[in-house]
């Protein structure tokens, strides 16, 4: 799965929004630009996806988003799930991030790539995504590019949503790998190796819990 950032551009008391998603002719940070369809090429001229929490794909969906193109631009109509707890608990995080100082919340979206080439630009390799197979949008810690985050949304009350299951998985990972490299130096067995692993994602799950 290839990830990309967006840009929320609103969102209402309902749970509905709107993304900006890319300029389709624009070269963007990675140095891939889009072919018109690239986005719109399913049924009905876009694709649906899920909204996802953190990329994490065990997790309940927050609602589902309809993409398509417009004027020159890749756009998604978000919808939150607000009878769920955990499409409650975003739609309210997201406006506790508005409400207080500048908002940190930034959003990324996951897909495939099913056709593309590559161009020559001003003496740059460019590579020009022709079919994309978008299936999922996430609000994330950082975007994968500049620019990207929550510009309007309106609710009331903040509740953290559950990032246990994310916590657990990215800190078992990278406590991992960092252990491997010191392995061969240290002389360490692969049980303490393990030990250190688990420590580590014990820590991260107690600094969730600390947060809720």
């Amino acid at each position: 799965m290839n990830v990309k950032s967006l840009t929320i551009e609103r969102m209402n008391d309902a749970g509905s929004g709107r993304a900006r998603i890319a300029q389709l002719s624009a070269v963007d940070s990675d140095g891939d630009t889009y072919a018109p369809g690239a986005f719109s090429w399913g049924q009905g001229g876009g694709q649906w996806c899920q909204i996802l929490p953190a990329h994490n794909r065990k997790a309940m969906p927050l609602g589902k988003a309809w993409i398509y193109e417009e004027n020159g631009w890749a756009v998604a109509d978000l919808y939150l799930n607000l009878n769920t707890q955990a499409g409650k608990d975003w739609h309210e995080t997201l406006k506790f991030d508005l409400a207080k100082g500048k908002p940190v919340q930034e959003w990324s979206y996951g897909y495939a790539v099913l056709d593309a080439d590559h161009q020559q630009r001003e003496g740059r390799n460019v590579q020009v995504l022709k079919k994309l197979d978008v299936d999922e949008i996430s609000p994330v810690i950082r975007g994968a590019g500049i620019g990207t985050g929550t510009l309007s949304i309106k609710s009331d009350n903040l509740r953290i949503a559950d990032e246990r299951e994310v916590i657990a998985a990215l800190g078992a990972w990278l406590e991992w790998e960092r252990q491997k490299h010191l392995q061969c130096a240290r002389g360490v067995t692969t049980q303490e190796v393990q030990r250190l692993v688990e420590t580590g994602v014990k820590q991260g799950l107690a600094q969730c819990d600390a947060l809720s």
